[in-house]
């Protein structure tokens, strides 16, 4: 077993934002992308979307995926309850129709105001990427990408995704909450660790273009769940590791360990509802156990109902204003603490790409 010396960090200070910081880095964090949508959901109906406390309508049009604000100019009413009629976006409650510039195209009570009307929509940029459409609501195209999920092209891969969920809690809070190992031994006890064995060895992390990269392990992990099926090992526990891409500022991919030639990858993406709440997309892609769907479902549920309390109790909701309200430990905190000062730094306006060398 690996022994190692924990002490706290005595420049935890430099991973605090105070009230001021909080709110630079709530508004900072709109040049970046945001997942909005699953791609494969984006069919013959426009969807709603609430970022930064802004009401969207998500629709594809042509073939492609458009974001605009979620209000027709005649009555106020959402466009995301209307229709596409190809490639425009009528609204539900009078017909008005807008086309992927968002200008008003068509109003069937005076068609004669057609094209003389002045009256347009906010539109915003659109991609897709990781089975996901992303949007930014900053002025100018994000540096940073939007996050990959390369398993989507991989047909050795068998692909789950879970139904959008929202949590009361900042889009720090929640992401942070999957590379905080100290955790698994606690509250994922009997599954991804044991309490009674919770040491956590030094790992590696560092950053590396718009990504956090963290190597880590050895896990003590239990091999009665479906992730841990295909080891060959006898007993009850082994040893997983652990290999990390997070995507700064919002989402993260996983490569957990699960066998000698086994790779089960979970994939979450977030987006800030609010400054207290985050909607959160998730897929698991695995190339391996694949008639164990509902045995993987149910882990996964069991898993988010561990930690949703958890998370929603932390307080203050977002990251700490006060330079003294949580410590973090030298080794064991590592990869959130490198997280947190990366945060603090588009907080102060530092919106640059790492080094890739």
């Amino acid at each position: 077993m690996v022994q190692i010396t924990a002490e706290l960090d005595e420049t935890q200070g430099n991973t605090q934002l105070d009230v001021a910081g909080e709110t630079k880095l709530y508004e900072q964090l709109r040049n970046f992308w945001h997942p909005v949508a699953f791609s494969e959901d984006l069919k013959d109906e426009p969807q709603q979307a609430t970022l930064f406390d802004t009401r969207l309508a998500v629709a594809r049009l042509d073939g492609k995926p458009y974001v605009f604000d979620d209000i027709c100019r005649h009555r106020g009413s959402a466009l995301s309850l209307g229709r596409i009629d190809g490639c425009w976006l009528r609204c539900a409650y009078h017909g008005w129709a807008y086309d992927k510039e968002g200008t008003v195209v068509d109003i069937p009570a005076r068609p004669e105001l057609n094209g003389k009307l002045k009256a347009q929509l906010p539109v915003y940029p659109a991609i897709e990427s990781g089975g996901l459409v992303w949007t930014c609501l900053g002025d100018e195209i994000p540096v940073f990408p939007p996050a990959v999920l390369p398993e989507l092209d991989d047909p050795s891969f068998r692909i789950m995704r879970w139904e959008p969920y929202e949590w009361d809690c900042s889009v720090g809070r929640r992401l942070e909450n999957y590379f905080d190992f100290s955790h698994f031994a606690h509250v994922h006890h009997g599954i991804l660790g044991d309490r009674d064995n919770a040491v956590i060895a030094d790992y590696e992390a560092f950053r590396r273009g718009g990504e956090i990269r963290i190597n880590a392990g050895p896990f003590l992990e239990y091999t009665d769940n479906p992730k841990n099926s295909m080891v060959a090992t006898e007993g009850e526990t082994y040893d997983a590791w652990k290999r990390y891409r997070v995507f700064m500022p919002n989402a993260m991919w996983l490569d957990s360990s699960a066998g000698p030639n086994e790779s089960y990858i979970l994939f979450v993406a977030v987006a800030p509802v609010s400054r207290k709440r985050t909607r959160c997309f998730t897929f698991v892609a695995r190339n391996f156990a694949y008639d164990l769907d509902e045995e993987f479902d149910r882990m996964q549920r069991v898993i988010l109902a561990q930690d949703k309390p958890v998370v929603e109790s932390q307080r203050p909701e977002e990251l700490p204003v006060e330079l003294t309200a949580e410590m973090h430990v030298k080794a064991a905190d590592l990869g959130t603490v490198i997280y947190r000062r990366w945060l603090m730094e588009f907080a102060d306006g530092k919106i640059e790409l790492a080094s890739t060398e």
